[in-house]
Formats: structure tokens, sequence, C-alpha cells
């Protein structure tokens, strides 16, 4: 009999570029896989046993929620006391009992997305006989240093959560070198986490060369602490035929914050803001633009160590990049000649940069891209995740050729 993997990702789980990936990695080396999330925008691929979850609020009276507050409170000196508070938190024992009893889940591995799907992952592993995997997409312990009130609140509470549930986990895998040893020193794990960076599924898409008009897309999370009104405040100083595409969900007063500020600076028409697409509409669409566009403050490790999906989704729709010189973009931006740095988050430098970019320069990086597409693809970074979880990634090429 098959092994069986259940992937846990409290997020519009169909849409999530990383779940996506790695579902289809393991299914074709032969896993059966459960996936367990919220409700995406489109449909759950066909290899996915997918179970709906969503967040239940209990209403508490205030003696409980002062014991839990307590308990919050002392999570740093007690990985129980952090626990207890979770299991507390957001309807996450109905998530639990829904995965576990109610669709009676059974796994070998049981794959957690992020620390707060970590109890859970872990829980179902302890029921399954099986282990637990633990994947980071971000350094949670620097994760909104921007915000006083989650680093005096959340903060401490959120490294004992790491603390308690990392060193655990049979599998710590993470996107990048950087966050992988901040997470080995910060929690003395006794192995280093593996890194699965987060590269695109390849994409066989024709070289554009630049037209008449040059768009400069961003497309991701449209959201606060991503140089969005940087970036816009500077188009006014961009040359003209340059315009600037951001697509993506994000909260509807955030978008209408961004158009206004764009009429703010006299750039509404050189500034669009379009609607999400579909996840395997993401790159062919892309590669109607002609810059991919990325940049965020240095502010912490976790902003510092950024290597998004959004920088290899760039790559596979074969556009030329301008991103934050941020250590890890920067190293693969220079090894590939993909592109161009931008210093500083600031809307001179951004100016400064994109109008650097000439046509023959863009062309050129286009070209490059074109050339990197297949060394950061998914299909070659599959392998490392696999083998991480112990599985020789020619049985996966082997089952998808039995398949064929």
């Amino acid at each position: 009999m098959g092994k069986t993997v259940c992937i846990i990702s409290l997020t519009p789980v169909t849409d999530e570029p990383r779940v996506l990936r790695q579902s289809k990695a393991l299914a074709d080396a032969g896993w059966t896989v459960v996936v367990a999330g919220f409700r995406g925008r489109q449909a759950p691929p066909p290899h996915w046993r997918y179970i709906e979850v969503e967040h239940v609020y209990e209403a508490r009276r205030l003696v409980e929620n002062l014991k839990l507050d307590w308990k919050r409170r002392f999570s740093p000196y007690s990985g129980q006391f952090a626990e207890d508070y979770y299991w507390s938190q957001a309807g996450y024992d109905g998530i639990f009992e829904h995965i576990a009893t109610i669709e009676n889940v059974r796994c070998d591995l049981a794959i957690a997305h992020d620390y707060f799907t970590a109890p859970i992952a872990a829980k179902l592993a302890a029921l399954s006989g099986g282990v637990y995997s633990v994947d980071c997409h971000e350094f949670s312990f620097e994760q909104y240093m921007h915000d006083p009130k989650w680093i005096k609140r959340e903060r401490p509470w959120v490294h004992a959560m790491e603390k308690r549930f990392l060193p655990g986990a049979s599998v710590v895998t993470t996107v990048c070198d950087g966050i992988a040893d901040a997470l080995q020193t910060t929690y003395q794990l006794p192995k280093r986490p593996t890194v699965v960076r987060s590269t695109a599924f390849y994409h066989d898409l024709p070289y554009r060369p630049v037209g008449e008009k040059i768009e400069v897309l961003y497309h991701g999370i449209v959201s606060p602490m991503r140089g969005l009104e940087q970036t816009i405040e500077s188009v006014k100083l961009w040359n003209p035929e340059y315009h600037f595409v951001i697509r993506g969900p994000g909260p509807d007063d955030y978008i209408a914050s961004l158009n206004a500020l764009a009429d703010q600076h006299g750039v509404a028409g050189r500034v669009r803001i379009d609607p999400p697409v579909a996840f395997n509409e993401m790159v062919p669409r892309a590669n109607e633009a002609d810059i991919g566009f990325f940049v965020q403050p240095d502010i912490s490790r976790q902003k510092r160590f950024t290597l998004p999906n959004k920088f290899f989704e760039y790559v596979q729709a074969r556009l030329a990049l301008c991103v934050a010189d941020l250590p890890e973009m920067a190293r693969l931006v220079k090894e590939h000649d993909l592109g161009i740095l931008v210093p500083k988050i600031t809307p001179e430098s951004i100016a400064q940069q994109i109008n650097s970019l000439t046509r023959e320069k863009i062309n050129a990086f286009k070209h490059a891209s074109m050339k990197a597409a297949q060394a950061l693809s998914w299909q070659s970074e599959a392998a490392v995740m696999l083998r991480a979880y112990g599985i020789e990634p020619a049985a996966a090429r082997e089952a998808e050729n039995a398949g064929a």
C-alpha cells in the first residue's frame, strides 16, 4: 500500500503556489495526497483529497480569557503554556477534529505550512503513528517588525511556538539560505533546515521583445510593506514610456488608497491595479509585461532574506527583473544576469533604476531569463524536497512515466 501525506496550510489553499507544487511532486512520487485548508478562488487539483476547513470562533467568559492571556504572557517560559494558548485560539482545535475525526485522516507524513499549523500536524502525526514536517515560508520570529504591538504581544509567543515544534519535526524546510541559517541559530536545531526554493513550474513561453510601451509588473499579495506606495510615487519620475501594473488580491480599502495615491501624484493614467488571476494564468499573463518588479524595505531578517514566489514567476514569464538589493534575490540576479537591483526603497532610487533600463538592456535581460528558466524551475527544485522527505526522485519520474 502506498503512503499518505496530509498537507495543512491555513490559507486559500487551492491558490497557494507552494502547496500546489509540493502536492504535485508528492502525487507524482506515488503518494496519496490529502490537503486541508481554506477555500480558494479555483477548484482543487484532481490528485488531491481536499478537506475544506474554516476558523470557528467560540465566545468565552471574561475569566477564561484572562487565564488564556496569562498563559500567553508566560509562554516564553513554558512551551506547554504556548501550546495551550494556541489551541484556545481561532478554532484550531475544531480544525484538528475536522481533519482527524470527521474526515478520519491518517497519514505517514503530516506537513505543516508555517508554525501556526505545526501543532495540528504534530497531533495528527502522533495519532497516525507517522511523522510531521514544518515548511517555514517565513522567518516568523521577525515577520512583523514594523508593528510595535505585534513585537510586544505576539512575538514572544511565536518564538515559544517555534521553539516547541521545530526541533521535534522530522524535517524542517524553508525558502532560502538566510532563513535556514536564522532558524538553525535561533532554535539551536541539530540539523540545518533544507532549502526548497519557491520556484515556479517551468513554462515554455516565447521571448517577447519590448514594444513602444514598457510595462513594469508587480504581481502578488497587495498589502503594505511591499514598497508599493514608494513605487507609485516614483512613477511621476519615470520616463513617459514606462507604466506600472499591480496585479493581485488585497483588501478593498488598501487598493482604494493606492488608487488615491496615484491620483495624488498625477500618475493615475500610468498606474493600473488589476484583480488577481488564477494560479495557472499568473505566469502566462505576466509574459505580457516587460519588467518584473519587487522592492521592500530591509527592516528585519525576515525582509532581508526574502526570496518570494514572484521572483521565480517573473523568470518563467521571461521578464527582465528590477528588485530590491537584498542578498537572496541579488545573488540570483547577478548569477544569471537577470536584471538590476534597487539599492534604496525611495521614489528617487526606484525611478533612477527604472529609467536606466533601456530597451536594449530589457531585451538582453529577457534573453537571460529564457536561459535561466529551466534551472530556476520547480521541475529542478522538486528533487530537493523529495530527498528531504526520504523519497528518491527517480521514483517520481517512473510513476509519471507509468501514468503517461
